[in-house]
């Protein structure tokens, strides 16, 4: 079933707040082989190892659940997230940046609508079907409808022989036939009935299940201890493990490691190690993100590419108030540039430019952005610190020069009878360009972003000393980063 509007109420809201966010490489059966107490206090995905993009999504569908507002540009309350497609289009934005980049576009590809979407409907199923549950199952509410109905509401392209067995069939909510045969994906007596299932439920009142001989006139609706299990689940944080076979508690405890803790024969999360973790996870906050200073004026892909790249420097490092300048795409041959402006009170940064078909346009984006840090923000605004030698970057320099890159290139420049190739060596080889090479990997190392990480390899492989090895490099990283520390940008 798809939610198309947020429908409030506390125990569908307490249902998915209180999930712990777990991320791990397991799959769909792996998670279904855990046991149902550390199962429905998870906030998982099937193959998500990021805490962060759980985290996201559980914020996300938390504002959709709660109708939580927000204030819009002209003034008016509007929600934080209304609609499926506003969380497939959130959820893709925040993807983007954290650098997970598109891959087949199925279910399998976490940024794409059909697996986000897919995340949407059963979150939101799982913790609204829980609510009605729970309501449903007040004693007084049970006494008056003591049985359901399970019924279809979705077309589905192909039916599951198990459910249409049990189509249009009445039992009392509380036999054990609803979370032991019909859901037997989730193992639960509230929906989604299953992966992909278009079934639900409706209220049968007292008088039919009497008439069907569910239940005796005048009888009160037993609650067997079959049931208790799920009576308080969000509070029953631990499993028992006599039941579990020794090598799944072998295998549980390998694979979250102290995530999970087992005593007395219970298994339980541990809440704390959970939370620092996600904790440690979340980038720092910034007082003036780079971000804020880069007024984009591209779209599609280019744009993806470049909010990537701003969201990396971000996760790293302050700016010192840059003045915001546009950036615009080019279609000029060079990879990207920064278009200087001399004025009366010396040289400002005017705008920047990256070229679409560059083939590596974040790290390019990254690189420019270095030039930009250059001549605005590091030493005297409006003077290259890479030809002033101030503010530490001197000693970026000079470490760069030590590198067996920087000499490989004064090797090649020695070699060649080329003219042209000469140009472009003494090119690689001013200071403002080892410079920008120089930040722009050190971004590409400290922020780990996959699609940063992905391109510098690729410049290293497509132009011999053009970048540095890991190790060849170590000795720039920690020259920039004392240079950082010195400017307050760490």
């Amino acid at each position: 079933m798809e939610f198309i509007a947020p429908l409030p109420f506390e125990e569908a809201i307490q249902k998915l707040g209180d999930q712990s966010v777990v991320g791990i490489a397991f799959s769909s059966s792996e998670w279904s082989d855990l046991p149902l107490e550390l199962r429905e206090n998870a906030f998982f995905s099937s193959r998500v190892e990021s805490a962060r993009v759980l985290q996201r999504a559980q914020n996300l569908l938390g504002d959709f659940l709660a109708a939580n507002h927000k204030t819009a540009e002209n003034g008016e309350p509007m929600l934080s997230l209304g609609s499926r497609a506003a969380f497939v289009d959130q959820m893709q934005e925040f993807l983007t940046a954290e650098g997970v980049v598109r891959t087949n576009g199925g279910l399998t590809d976490i940024t794409s609508e059909k697996r986000l979407g897919l995340i949407f409907d059963v979150k939101t199923r799982q913790a609204q079907d829980f609510g009605y549950w729970k309501q449903g199952v007040n004693p007084d509410v049970l006494n008056e409808f003591p049985a359901a109905r399970f019924i279809r509401v979705l077309d589905v392209k192909e039916p599951r022989e198990l459910h249409e067995r049990f189509q249009d069939q009445v039992y009392l909510k509380t036999d054990a036939i609803w979370w032991l045969e019909i859901n037997h994906d989730f193992g639960v007596p509230w929906g989604p009935w299953g992966w992909g299932c278009g079934h639900d439920v409706e209220d049968v009142d007292r008088d039919e299940a009497e008439e069907l001989h569910l239940i005796k006139p005048g009888q009160e609706v037993e609650w067997p201890k079959a049931m208790n299990k799920f009576k308080n689940l969000n509070q029953n944080l631990q499993a028992s493990t006599k039941t579990l076979a020794p090598e799944l508690v072998e295998k549980l405890l390998k694979e979250f490691g102290d995530r999970v803790t087992v005593k007395d024969n219970t298994i339980a999360w541990n809440t704390h190690a959970l939370q620092q973790e996600l904790a440690s996870s979340m980038p720092p906050l910034r007082q003036s993100p780079v971000s804020a200073a880069i007024d984009l004026q591209v779209h599609g892909k280019l744009a993806d590419q470049v909010n990537l790249a701003l969201s990396a420097i971000d996760k790293v490092h302050d700016d010192g108030a840059l003045n915001q300048i546009p950036l615009y795409e080019t279609n000029r041959p060079y990879y990207g540039y920064l278009q200087p402006l001399d004025t009366p009170t010396g040289t400002v940064a005017e705008y920047l430019a990256v070229r679409a078909s560059g083939p590596w346009p974040a790290l390019t984006a990254v690189h420019e952005t270095g030039h930009l840090l250059d001549l605005m923000a590091i030493g005297g605004r409006g003077n290259f610190a890479t030809v002033n030698l101030d503010a530490g970057m001197a000693d970026v320099l000079a470490a760069a020069e030590h590198t067996a890159a920087i000499q490989g290139l004064r090797t090649q420049l020695a070699a060649t009878a080329s003219m042209d190739m000469a140009d472009h060596l003494k090119y690689l080889l001013t200071p403002w360009e080892v410079w920008a090479r120089a930040y722009a990997q050190f971004v590409a190392e400290r922020s780990g972003v996959p699609v940063l990480q992905s391109q510098l390899a690729a410049a290293l492989q497509a132009e011999k000393f053009r970048q540095w090895t890991k190790a060849d490099f170590a000795p720039i990283n920690e020259a920039i980063e004392t240079m950082f520390k010195q400017l307050g940008w760490l």
